[in-house]
């Protein structure tokens, strides 16, 4: 499934400031790979039924993800379901790639943003005005379908809530969002510890002070314990030993 080209950590705003079209929320791992999840804001959230159409109770497949809530989006979407369609197709501050949220990515909204007070004072559902992130006094859907037919997850955007399920024909407010990718090469760095130790030529060791001085800052004399990276302290004895100190 193709996603928006990857962003560095070092691009991540403080939480809750704009981002990406819209509100940083947080990361969420899955499928492998770390995500920046982003908050639409109050002003494009808006009251619809998951299913809104009569029939038998819908069972969506591709909709059970607990966290890649753009996949279960797409699949309520050719299922038929106006609400995804609709979040779908948005363009929010000339960014799209919105989608319904997953349940767990409702979790990290609801974790990270209510500690901020635009996000944590909540508006009447049918209230004006207001902060432009708060959340309504409403249950959200998620793009999470429970295993059995005819239902979905939903959250409470309170501190002290947590997921339940309802019938997917009531109306609860869709709040978009959309997730992007985080570099994974970011986190990759030499190993610490397992660099060979024979690679280095230590027999020349010969001055004692200097090597008494190097030593005392990677071992601790009290506790006996080691500080530090061996190969740093390899390098520095490898330059007494070559006549550089």
């Amino acid at each position: 499934m193709s996603r928006t080209q990857a962003v560095s950590p070092a691009a991540l705003p403080a939480i809750g400031q704009p981002f990406a079209g819209g509100f940083y929320a947080g990361r969420l791992f899955f499928d492998g790979v770390e995500h920046a999840l982003i908050d639409a804001g109050r002003e494009f959230e808006q009251p619809a039924q998951w299913w809104d159409r009569s029939g038998p109770r819908l069972n969506v497949r591709g909709s059970k993800s607990y966290h890649d809530g753009l996949a279960n989006t797409r699949a309520m979407a050719e299922a038929g379901s106006a609400i995804a369609q609709n979040v779908l197709a948005m363009s929010i501050r000339d960014h799209r790639g919105w989608h319904i949220p997953a349940i767990e990515e409702l979790q990290v909204m609801r974790a990270n943003l209510l500690q901020l007070e635009p996000w944590g004072k909540h508006w009447p559902a049918d209230g004006a005005g207001g902060p432009a992130q708060a959340f309504a006094l409403r249950e959200y859907w998620s793009s999470t379908q429970k295993s059995s037919a005819g239902s979905a997850w939903c959250l409470h955007m309170l501190p002290w809530c947590t997921p339940d399920t309802n019938w997917t024909s009531k109306e609860k407010a869709v709040r978009p969002v959309r997730t992007l990718p985080i570099k994974a090469d970011a986190f990759v760095h030499e190993p610490s510890s397992d660099a060979p130790l024979t690679e280095a030529d230590l027999r020349g060791l010969a001055n004692a002070e200097a090597v008494a001085s190097v030593i005392e800052r990677f071992v601790n004399e009290d506790a006996g314990k080691f500080y530090g990276r061996t190969d740093a302290l390899v390098e520095e004895l490898a330059a007494i030993a070559g006549g550089r100190q």
